[in-house]
């Protein structure tokens, strides 16, 4: 092909792609054959030579990695309605890189060839599983309200005790919702917390305490952290001495989080 078109037009370039482990393009740079490594992008690139390769009518080779193959081919499925293969995605990949090149050049033409259909590629290139076990993609990302979405409590998003209620009171909160822990809030505003195991070792001790406002006795505010931040960011934050974080968004408190919630999240337990 390189050939032909050549002597139909001698400005033509002819540009290869080639996967990351073919020999092709190590071997057009010095002419020394290199061991091949393995690729997963099909039926393009070779750990031979073939005699059918032309060398001398390719201008250039660009080396192409197998998760930019396949992440173009999944582009390419998504913007343009093309259901194509790994090699297609490698050749649109390549195209763009030389189009990059030549932006400035508004008689530039850029032609390439999709080879294949994506019907053989629906458990591999098309399957968001076997792409992020072979590291083609990256991890889901989950937000702290993603997991504030995800708990199944039947209690509210978010119980709070005001600073001026009795401890009775928030004991009873707690017992009617099944929580350990509360954050205390004054007119929207996180202003500290209590946990059920400080406010019983205290009404035990001291029975009248639990006639006291929760101002007297409760500890520091938790953390708030936003909506949109990874969950990773969360768990930065949680600790022994600091059990949960309020979840915000658009400057509201919408939830708590826990240091089980983020256990569940982590063991995969729903």
């Amino acid at each position: 092909m390189g050939r032909y078109l050549k002597e139909k037009n001698a400005r033509i370039k002819i540009i290869a792609g080639d996967p990351e482990g073919s020999i092709y393009a190590q071997f057009s740079r010095t002419k020394e054959i290199e061991p091949a490594r393995p690729y997963k992008v099909e039926g393009i690139g070779g750990d031979k030579i073939p005699d059918t390769l032309h060398f001398q009518f390719i201008d250039e080779w660009v080396t192409v990695s197998d998760p930019d193959s396949f992440k173009m081919a999944r582009r390419l499925a998504r913007e343009e309605g093309l259901f194509l293969g790994g090699s297609s995605g490698l050749n649109v990949y390549v195209s763009l890189q030389i189009a990059s090149k030549l932006e400035r050049d508004s008689n530039a033409t850029i032609v390439t060839i999709l080879a294949d259909t994506g019907e053989r590629y629906l458990s591999k290139i098309y399957n968001d599983d076997w792409m992020r076990e072979n590291q083609m993609l990256e991890p889901e990302r989950v937000s702290v309200g993603t997991l504030l979405k995800l708990k199944s409590d039947d209690a509210p998003e978010l119980v709070t005790v005001a600073p001026s209620a009795t401890v009775r009171q928030a004991l009873n909160l707690m017992g009617t919702y099944n929580v350990s822990q509360l954050p205390v809030v004054d007119d929207g505003k996180n202003v500290g917390s209590i946990a059920e195991s400080s406010l019983m070792a205290q009404a035990v001790a001291k029975p009248a305490s639990l006639t006291r406002p929760v101002r007297e006795v409760m500890d520091d505010a938790f953390p708030v952290v936003d909506a949109d931040a990874p969950l990773e960011h969360i768990t930065t934050l949680l600790s022994r001495e600091i059990p949960a974080a309020l979840v915000q968004s658009d400057g509201e408190l919408k939830g708590i989080i826990t240091r089980y919630d983020v256990l569940r999240q982590v063991a995969g337990i729903r």
